[in-house]
C-alpha cells in the first residue's frame, strides 16, 4: 500500500480553490456576495480582459478591521457563521468561508478596507496565498478587493479558460442577476473602462429597465401574492412574450439567485399551452419562505438549493402563474400595477430620469402565514392542499416530443453532410432499363414499370430532393448569391447570446448572411442568400440561439440547410398536382436513374414492388 501523505496548505488550498473558483465569473460572484452581506448600498465591479487580468469589486459596506484582514484569507474563515445551529438558518449569501482563501491562493490579491469605527483603513497584499504585507491606508468606509493575474500559478487551470469575450459574457450574466435580485443596491459594472450596466438602487422596475430596456415592463405582468405561506413576487412575461433559450429566466429564493428544476418545471408547465415549440417563458421571479425550509448548502457554488418539500413549492408557483396566464378571477389579487410595493423601511419615492419609482424590498418581504416549524409540517403537506387538482395541467411530453422530431430532421441533415452519399449507396434503387410511364395514382404518385418490377414515385418528395441538391450545391461551392435587405434586420441580445453570435459571425457571412455587431446589445443583418430570400430572420436566429440550451447538436450550416430544405419544399410540385407525361419525363431525367434517394426530411422518394411480390399477391406463386 502506498504511503499516506498529509497535504500541505499550499496544495489543499489550491484543490479547494477548484471547487469555488472555476473561472473569473466565480470570483465576481463570491466578491459581490460578500459586498451584499456587508450591507453595501453601492457596489462597483470592474474587469479587464474578461476578468483574467483584473477584477476589482468596491463597496461601501461595513468593512473589515485591520486585525481581521489576515484571518479573512485563511481557509474556513467567515463572519457569517459561528455555530452548528447557524447552518440550519443561513440568511447570508456567502457563508462557507472559502472564497477569499481560495481566490488568494490562485491570484495576486489585495484587500483595502475600513470600518466606520476607524479613521483609517488597511491594505493586505497576498500572492499565491502568501501574505506579502499589511499597511495602513487612508481609504473610504467599505472594502475594495483587487484580484490580478487569476490562475497565474496554476497553468493547468489557466489553459481551460475560454476566450476573453466568453469569460466576459459569463461575468456579465452573473452581474445582471445581482442587479435584478438586489434592486435597492446601486451597481456600476465596468468592462475594460466602459460602463455596461449602471443601476441606481431605486427599485425592481428600474433594475429591469437597466438590464432589459424600457419596453420590458409592457411585456410583463408584475405579480405580488402569497400562497401557502410562500411569498411570490416579480415579473413574468405575458403570454406572447417568449424567448429562444433559458438565459432570460431569473429565480431568487430569499434574495439568492438559484437554479432549481422544481421551479423551472412549475413555470414551464403553467406556460405550456401558450408556448410554441422550443420557446421559453421570460421571468424575474422571487420567493420568500422560512430559511430553515431551504438547504442552500447543497453545492459549493451555492447556485443549487433543495426544498424540504418540492410539492408545495411546485404547486404554489404553478397555481399562481397559471391563474395569471389563464386570466382567472383570482388573478385580480395577484397581478399588481407595474409599480413597486413601498419598502417598509423607506417609503420615500426616488426620482431618476423623470421616472418616479416607489421603493420596494425585493428580498425582505415579511411572511405572515403559519409556515413555521412549530405549526407546519412540510412532509405531511399534500398537493391537494396546495393547488386544486383540476388546475394542474402539466404537459411535460409535448415539448420533448417536438424536440425529438426536430432532432430527427437535423440528424438526417447532419448525416447527409458527413457521410456524403453513403446512405444513398446502401439503399440505392438503380435502374438500368427504360421505364415505362403508366400513369399518376391519387394525383400524388407516379407509376412506372420496366417489364420486371413496378415503381411508385412520390412526386413531391422527388422534386423536393432535386431542388434541395441544386440549392445545396451552390452553398457547398460558395457560389451563394446574396440579396440586400431593403430594411436591415436589427435584433437585441443578452451577453451570452452576443458571445455566441460573435463566434458565428464569420460563418454566417460566408453563408450569405451579412451580420455585424450593432451597438453593445444588438446585431444588424444586411443581406440574406437569394436561395432563401423569404427567410424569417426572427425564427432563424431564435432557432440558432436555442443552441445555448444544448437542446440539440444542430450546427449553423445544418440549420441553413434546413431552411434550404424548406425552400426546396415550397418550390416543389405538391401532392395533388396533376402532372403531364412531359412533366414526369423531365422529373425522371433529373433523378438520373437513382430512385434510392430520400427527400430532405428523410422520406423515401420511391417504393419498388417486384414482379415476384405481385405474383404472390395473386397466388400465381406460393
Amino acid at each position: 500500500m502506498a504511503k499516506i501523505n498529509l497535504l500541505s496548505s499550499k496544495i489543499y488550498n489550491r484543490i479547494a480553490a477548484g471547487e469555488v473558483v472555476e473561472k473569473p465569473a466565480s470570483v465576481v460572484k463570491e466578491l459581490v456576495e460578500n459586498s451584499i452581506d456587508a450591507g453595501a448600498s453601492n457596489i462597483v465591479i470592474e474587469i479587464a480582459d474578461g476578468g483574467i487580468s483584473r477584477i476589482t469589486v468596491t463597496d461601501n459596506g461595513s468593512g473589515i478591521e485591520k486585525t481581521d484582514l489576515k484571518k479573512a484569507i485563511l481557509p474556513h474563515a467567515t463572519s457569517k457563521i459561528s455555530s452548528l445551529a447557524d447552518l440550519d438558518n443561513i440568511k447570508s449569501l456567502g457563508f462557507r468561508g472559502e472564497a477569499l482563501s481560495s481566490i488568494a491562493s490562485v491570484s495576486k490579491l489585495s484587500i483595502t478596507s475600513r470600518t466606520k469605527e476607524n479613521s483609517v483603513g488597511a491594505t493586505i497584499m497576498v500572492e499565491g496565498g502568501k501574505v506579502l504585507d499589511v499597511i495602513e491606508d487612508s481609504s473610504s468606509i467599505g472594502t475594495t478587493v483587487n484580484v490580478c493575474n487569476l490562475f497565474f500559478n496554476t497553468p493547468a487551470r489557466e489553459k481551460f479558460l475560454k476566450s476573453v469575450r466568453s469569460e466576459q459574457a459569463e461575468i456579465s450574466n452573473i452581474v445582471l442577476r445581482f442587479i435584478l435580485g438586489n434592486p435597492f443596491i446601486a451597481f456600476n459594472y465596468i468592462v475594460d473602462g466602459t460602463t455596461v450596466y449602471q443601476s441606481y438602487g431605486d427599485g425592481l422596475e428600474s433594475a429591469m429597465v437597466c438590464v432589459y430596456g424600457p419596453k420590458i415592463i409592457d411585456d410583463c405582468y408584475f405579480i405580488d401574492t402569497e400562497k401557502n405561506g410562500i411569498k411570490i413576487y416579480g415579473y413574468i412575461g405575458k403570454q406572447h412574450f417568449t424567448k429562444p433559450n433559458r438565459t432570460y429566466q431569473s429565480f431568487y429564493v430569499n434574495g439568492r439567485y438559484v437554479i432549481n428544476q422544481t421551479v423551472s418545471s412549475a413555470i414551464m408547465n403553467a406556460y405550456s399551452s401558450y408556448l410554441m415549440k422550443r420557446q421559453y417563458p421570460f421571468y424575474v421571479l422571487g420567493v420568500e419562505l422560512p430559511y430553515e425550509f431551504v438547504d442552500v448548502n447543497a453545492h459549493p457554488n451555492k447556485l443549487e438549493v433543495r426544498f424540504i418539500d418540492n410539492q408545495i413549492v411546485y404547486g404554489s408557483i404553478y397555481s399562481v402563474v397559471s391563474k395569471v396566464l389563464d386570466g382567472l378571477t383570482e388573478a385580480i389579487n395577484i397581478v399588481k400595477e407595474n409599480k413597486i410595493i413601498p419598502n417598509e423601511n423607506n417609503n420615500n419615492s426616488t426620482t431618476h430620469n423623470n421616472v418616479i419609482t416607489e421603493k420596494t424590498s425585493f428580498g425582505t418581504f415579511p411572511i405572515k402565514s403559519k409556515l413555521t416549524k412549530e405549526s407546519y409540517d412540510f412532509t405531511k403537506f399534500v398537493l391537494s392542499d396546495v393547488v386544486d387538482q383540476d388546475e394542474v395541467k402539466p404537459t411535460p411530453t409535448a415539448e420533448r416530443l417536438d424536440d425529438e422530431i426536430f432532432k430527427e430532421n437535423q440528424k438526417y441533415l447532419l448525416e447527409l453532410e458527413k457521410k456524403k452519399n453513403e446512405e444513398i449507396v446502401k439503399q440505392e434503387i438503380k435502374i438500368d432499363r427504360e421505364l415505362n410511364y403508366v400513369g399518376q395514382v391519387l394525383n400524388t404518385y407516379l407509376l412506372f414499370d420496366d417489364g420486371q418490377d413496378v415503381y411508385l414515385i412520390d412526386q413531391h418528395a422527388a422534386h423536393e430532393r432535386i431542388n434541395y441538391d441544386k440549392y445545396l450545391e451552390k452553398v457547398n461551392n460558395s457560389t451563394v448569391e446574396v440579396q440586400p435587405l431593403l430594411f436591415p434586420y436589427v435584433f437585441k441580445v443578452n451577453e451570452l447570446e452576443k458571445d455566441f453570435l460573435l463566434a458565428k459571425t464569420e460563418l454566417l457571412n460566408e453563408l450569405g448572411i451579412e451580420i455585424i455587431e450593432f451597438g453593445s446589445t444588438e446585431f444588424k443583418v444586411s443581406t440574406v442568400p437569394v436561395l432563401i430570400s423569404g427567410l424569417n430572420l426572427g425564427v432563424f436566429f431564435d432557432d440558432l440561439l436555442k443552441d445555448l440550451n444544448n437542446l440539440s447538436s444542430i450546427s449553423l450550416s445544418s440549420l441553413l440547410k434546413e431552411k434550404i430544405a424548406q425552400k426546396a419544399c415550397k418550390a416543389s410540385v405538391k401532392a395533388g398536382d396533376k402532372l403531364s407525361k412531359t412533366d414526369t419525363e423531365i422529373l425522371l431525367k433529373m433523378l438520373k436513374g437513382n430512385l434510392g434517394l430520400k427527400c430532405p426530411h428523410g422520406r423515401p422518394i420511391c417504393v419498388k414492388i417486384t414482379k415476384t411480390e405481385i405474383e404472390k399477391w395473386f397466388k400465381r406463386i406460393v
